[in-house]
């Protein structure tokens, strides 16, 4: 199963992130720096996507689809640094895995171009924990599915949603661990299916400079 081999590549990324992080934390002097200054980032990550239908016939509830994310950010620290705003700019596909006609798993990917713009909160001395929040909005680039049923025109082009997570910085790099929670409608369509919904659950390593 599809679902099965997607769990599987995120558990194995979630260990080599961690696993590299744990290398990272040999140097644990604290920079008084990290958190009051400003400064760009680069996040390579990926995440594992899912679509809900809140109306439609589908036989069965679509599955979860892994893609690629990769964005650049930047971190405004809000007096002393405790706080900070975080814009990112984000590349991302998204979208699930679902049952065609015949039976077979087919794999609809939506690349979105997103913007978050995250509330920030750091902590921890020389481990440097932070959690964040705040709202996205993304925009449809295009459409692509196994059975070439699904088109861009099925879904509206701008979405809503939120990011939550938190994570845990050592150096110039960062690891992180996100949901992302649609709150918009991205369906387009008259059709069988109607009023759908993304979500995913995000891991990625930024580097600060």
């Amino acid at each position: 199963m599809k679902h099965k081999s997607t769990f599987t590549i995120f558990s194995l990324m979630v260990m080599m992130m961690f696993g590299f992080t744990g290398l990272m934390a040999q140097d644990t002097s604290t920079d008084a720096s990290y958190n009051s200054e400003g400064g760009f980032g680069i996040r390579l990550g990926g995440i594992i996507s899912k679509q809900k239908f809140d109306e439609g016939n589908l036989a069965e509830d679509p599955e979860s689809k892994f893609g690629a994310d990769i964005a650049i950010m930047y971190s405004l620290p809000l007096g002393d640094g405790f706080l900070a705003l975080q814009p990112e700019l984000q590349k991302m596909k998204k979208g699930s895995t679902y049952s065609d006609l015949s039976g077979d798993d087919a794999v609809t990917t939506m690349n979105y171009l997103e913007l978050p713009l995250l509330l920030r909160v750091n902590f921890g001395g020389s481990l440097k924990l932070f959690a964040f929040g705040g709202p996205s909005a993304g925009y449809l680039l295009g459409v692509s599915s196994d059975d070439d049923v699904v088109k861009k025109d099925d879904f509206e082009d701008i979405e809503f949603g939120l990011h939550i997570g938190a994570g845990v910085g050592f150096g110039k790099f960062e690891v992180d661990i996100r949901y992302l929670a649609g709150l918009s409608d991205v369906s387009a369509a008259d059709g069988n299916v109607n009023d759908i919904k993304n979500s995913a659950f995000g891991l990625g390593l930024t580097y600060k400079f």
